[in-house]
């Protein structure tokens, strides 16, 4: 029988509760580094963000590599847009 996907509202409230050890899919955690990749672009420090997150991403490099994939990405957009601005004004 397949495992059901926990949540984001519950992956949010456990990886949260520093009495949880939070052990996260490859799933779970791609779909928190989603909802956290704006926290890094907005200058939060990666040690800054869910422990869990810090924790499967030391072990998965999956998981390392879709998140600089997803920071590149964001990256090259911000700057493509400040650009697009800058030769507006």
């Amino acid at each position: 029988m397949a495992k059901i996907p926990r949540p984001l509202w519950q992956l949010l409230l456990l990886t949260n509760d520093p009495k949880m050890p939070g052990k996260l899919t490859c799933e779970e955690c791609i779909a928190l580094l989603a909802y956290d990749t704006e926290l890094l672009l907005d200058g939060a420090e990666l040690d800054e963000i869910r422990p869990a997150i810090n924790k499967h991403l030391s072990q998965c490099s999956k998981c390392q590599a879709k998140l600089a994939s997803w920071l590149e990405k964001q990256y090259r957009m911000e700057r493509f847009l400040d650009l697009h601005l800058e030769a507006e004004e």
